[in-house]
């Protein structure tokens, strides 16, 4: 399951890859495979279909599958630069139907994130190994310890049961407790959190039904905090035993959550221009997609120059808003102040939204982490 974003992305792609055939293989005048009637050039023009050979050598087949590969698409060449000069014209011509000149927005988009993803690794595991050569780890994994140091230490571990078993302050049933946490022992732990309460309920005086009532919900409410605290002990220990899988989730994840962008950007601009008439979903969809699509052609830039200049590159991030000013006045027609007013209420908006999706993206990588249980 986590190759459907390429997958997709490597399908839109071959509408970029084009192999112009000059000739069909099948002479003109022979009888289409399919219907019979005679062909008279490349496609047959009663049902369509391919006047091709397809029982072909392993050579042949080489050189149109490398003929193919370098015979791109003029469209691009128009798009991509139109997209970093006049964005707000690109969106406008699309919108106004003159699409003749232009890679279709959704299949530009899955492309380029498809490279940004692939560039990120790239840039990621190349700076990674660099700071492993200069001896610095501090940003090649995940150094996680327990809140008391390192839990893991059996000579810390003695000297703790030590200390818990010669305090005198503590109960048996406190001693029980305070042992089965450090050996996170969650079951014994939660049994011992429940016979003390039973205990401590039984002790005081009052009505039998209420103690009960007591007695239980306390358990109720042991056993469900001891079950969150093994739910988080586990891929806790799961992410501190092999940080590079989780790593690898993360980059996983990262990649299904990346797509989520593009809905939620265009119900933002919905929202934006909730009372504007003149403009559709489709017209926002059609925008976000061209906006993304150059933020994450940045980010491409951006990974490429962080191997050669390092973290210096990421200054080019303040192209980010100059280009979505521009875009968004271009594209929408509005006047400086009210794309300044709206671009305001965005960026709160995205603040929010995309803090709530990395809050997604951690969660379930960290939660794959336990394998399933």
């Amino acid at each position: 399951m986590s190759g459907e974003l390429e997958t997709a992305a490597l399908a839109s792609g071959g509408g970029w890859l084009k192999w112009k055939r000059e000739h069909a293989d099948i002479p003109p005048g022979t009888p289409c495979a399919n219907c019979e009637t005679p062909l008279q050039g490349t496609y047959c023009h009663v049902c369509g279909q391919l006047a091709e050979d397809f029982h072909k050598s392993v050579w042949k087949l080489t050189v149109e599958a490398v003929e193919s590969l370098l015979h791109l698409d003029g469209r691009l060449f128009k798009t991509l630069p139109a997209l970093f000069k006049r964005p707000g014209r690109l969106t406008r011509d699309y919108l106004d139907g003159k699409r003749a000149y232009q890679v279709q927005p959704f299949r530009m988009f899955l492309v380029i994130l498809l490279v940004v993803i692939f560039a990120g690794h790239w840039a990621t595991t190349t700076n990674a190994h660099r700071a492993e050569a200069r001896g610095d780890t501090t940003n090649t994994q995940l150094n996680i310890v327990g809140p008391g140091g390192r839990a893991d230490d059996p000579a810390a571990r003695a000297e703790a049961r030590a200390r818990i078993a010669a305090d005198t302050t503590m109960s048996d049933g406190e001693k029980a407790m305070a042992l089965a946490a450090l050996d996170r022992d969650w079951i014994k732990f939660s049994r011992s959190v429940s016979d003390a309460a039973a205990g401590d309920v039984a002790a005081r005086s009052g009505t039998l039904e209420e103690d009960r009532i007591r007695v239980t919900s306390a358990v109720a409410n042991d056993t469900q905090l001891s079950a969150m605290q093994h739910w988080a002990q586990t891929r806790y220990d799961a992410v501190k035993d092999d940080p590079e899988r989780f790593a690898l989730l993360l980059e996983i994840w990262g990649h299904r959550i990346a797509i989520l962008a593009l809905p939620v950007s265009a119900l933002m601009l919905t929202l934006l221009f909730a009372f504007n008439r003149r403009f559709y979903v489709f017209d926002h969809l059609v925008f976000s997609m061209h906006s993304l699509s150059f933020q994450m052609l940045l980010l491409i830039v951006i990974f490429l120059l962080s191997m050669l200049i390092g973290g210096a590159a990421w200054w080019l991030l303040v192209a980010s808003p100059v280009h979505l000013f521009l875009h968004m006045k271009g594209a929408y027609q509005r006047s400086t102040i009210g794309t300044l007013a709206r671009m305001f209420v965005l960026f709160n908006l995205t603040t929010i939204t995309f803090s709530l999706l990395a809050v997604l993206w951690l969660y379930l990588g960290f939660n794959e982490m336990s394998g399933g249980h």
